[in-house]
């Protein structure tokens, strides 16, 4: 039960920009308890949807109130078109939620994109991923779904492959620096399953369970009939696809599967981290530039499994690498999956507050795991103006080691 004592809001990224109460995790408790979901004013409507749903003040609570979880349950209720931009949300849940749309999409996207001058306004407006990826035109060329060819001197698979949406469509260099990673430091290769698709996270997110159970059930079903462990490249898919079993009730056939799935995933840098070799203390040979690296961490790794000390302990292994840090620890970057396309006002603003405190570290490059994260960074930095490269530790790691 709540005890009102505010700890919550301190951590709140949301609260610290708008300092409204109705805004901070205790307001929104507060709401709920005297108001019904169900029946929500449009005002209530977007007071739940505006959470990012990062799991800080869960974490931060002394009495460990689920406060996240109530607003995804009182999700639930609300209408399909509640918060802000409705429809744009629910066209982007539909596109994730299907390959051959987002593969679509994704190419689409990258046209428009290549086309518009940088100075119009139909960057703000037009299309499903315009507001998501306005730096598609720098990334690779999609590609369409198919097994990641094996990297060469790879021997059989070691690990199946879960690649996300942003691997698989967006950014599939992701992929294959995964696919060369097993085979230089395990000797083997990735197993990606043609079935998989979606995580489902913003289905589950924006309260359509329904729906996230359809995408978990074909997932668990193209990773089953082998016991390979199941690999995660992006730290919001590994997040959610852990709690896979919560989408089922006990008695429900598919909970006992979902189970035996999520007890196989091994999230990436946890993973190679146990595979990379210690730092040496001799000096490489020819020498590597020093680089000054800063590792954003994504909150779904912060608040969720905690995964926090192995990406680090695998940038201090590669040569050349400064890591940075914030002086007041890790922020929330505003992205947030489908709240940066309700509220993109707020996720910038809550972009910028971090870029600020980042400017200080005088960084070369910025890495993560998790693909909204990357491309909010992409955005930010893009739109600022600085000379920052923005890439996937997969890719840092690759491109790193000989």
């Amino acid at each position: 039960m709540c005890a009102k004592c505010g700890a919550c809001s301190v951590v709140c990224p949301v609260f610290q920009i708008t300092g409204r109460e109705s805004a901070s995790p205790r307001g929104r408790i507060h709401l709920l308890t005297k108001l019904s979901a169900a029946r929500a004013s449009t005002a209530l409507a977007d007071i739940l949807c505006q959470c990012l749903l990062c799991g800080a003040c869960k974490a931060t609570c002394p009495r460990g109130v689920d406060i996240a979880g109530l607003i995804l349950a009182a999700r639930e209720e609300l209408p399909t078109l509640a918060g802000g931009h409705p429809f744009l949300k629910l066209l982007a849940r539909k596109v994730l939620a299907n390959p051959a749309l987002l593969a679509g999409a994704a190419l689409a996207d990258r046209q428009i994109w290549q086309r518009l001058p940088s100075a119009s306004g139909l960057r703000l407006r037009l299309g499903l991923l315009g507001q998501a990826t306005p730096c598609t035109a720098d990334l690779p060329a999609p590609q369409p779904r198919q097994p990641v060819a094996k990297a060469k001197g790879a021997g059989p698979a070691t690990v199946a492959y879960f690649a996300g949406c942003q691997a698989t469509y967006l950014d599939p260099d992701i992929s294959r620096a995964v696919d060369r990673l097993t085979t230089r430091l395990l000797g083997g290769a990735t197993k990606q399953p043609p079935g998989q698709t979606c995580c489902g996270l913003a289905s589950h997110s924006a309260g359509a369970l329904k729906e996230a159970r359809r995408l978990a059930r074909a997932n668990i079903t193209a990773f089953a009939g082998n016991s390979l462990p199941i690999l995660t490249s992006c730290a919001s898919c590994h997040a959610h696809l852990i709690r896979y079993p919560e989408l089922f009730s006990t008695d429900d056939p598919w909970r006992l599967q979902a189970e035996e799935f999520s007890g196989r995933l091994r999230e990436f840098s946890s993973f190679f981290c146990a595979a990379l070799p210690p730092a040496t203390t001799s000096p490489p040979t020819p020498p590597v530039p020093a680089i000054r690296v800063f590792y954003h961490d994504p909150c779904h790794l912060r608040f969720g499994p905690t995964i926090t000390a192995e990406p680090r302990q695998l940038l201090a292994r590669l040569p050349g690498i400064t890591l940075t840090g914030l002086p007041g620890g890790p922020q929330c970057c505003g992205e947030g999956g489908l709240f940066h396309l309700a509220y993109p006002d707020l996720a910038d603003r809550i972009g910028q507050r971090l870029l600020t405190s980042f400017a200080a570290l005088n960084a070369d490059l910025v890495t993560t795991t998790c693909s909204g994260c990357l491309l909010q960074w992409r955005r930010l930095t893009r739109a600022a103006g600085r000379p920052v490269e923005v890439l996937h530790l997969a890719v840092l790691l690759d491109r790193c080691l000989p």
